[in-house]
């Protein structure tokens, strides 16, 4: 019974990620067709889109990585274990600098 509640579980962080896409894209098509308006000072609306995305993003390598460690967990080989260890370390540094610079 926890597998099926884990896997709605990711199934809901799939929903969530695809809806921020969604809300971001939408609001650069409104900004490209529209023009960027004037709003309150030291507030851009490029940084609510840019959040949207990020916290997609996260939702996305989590799934992934969930993912990636179950297929190399069922392989049963020591080198699928270190590869994806390798490629979740990999993932977390990038995403770790990309949002710090």
């Amino acid at each position: 019974m926890a597998n099926l509640e884990f896997k709605r579980a990711l199934n809901f962080m799939g929903f969530i990620a695809t809806m921020c896409i969604a809300v971001a894209l939408v609001i650069c098509l409104i900004i490209s067709l529209f023009g960027e308006t004037k709003g309150i000072p030291g507030f851009q609306i490029y940084d609510v889109v840019s959040a949207f995305t990020f916290f997609a993003n996260i939702l996305a390598y989590f799934i992934t990585i969930v993912s990636g460690f179950f297929y190399a967990r069922s392989k049963r080989n020591i080198w699928f274990m270190i590869a994806q260890i390798i490629g979740t370390v990999l993932i977390i540094v990038a995403v770790i600098t990309g949002a710090v610079l």
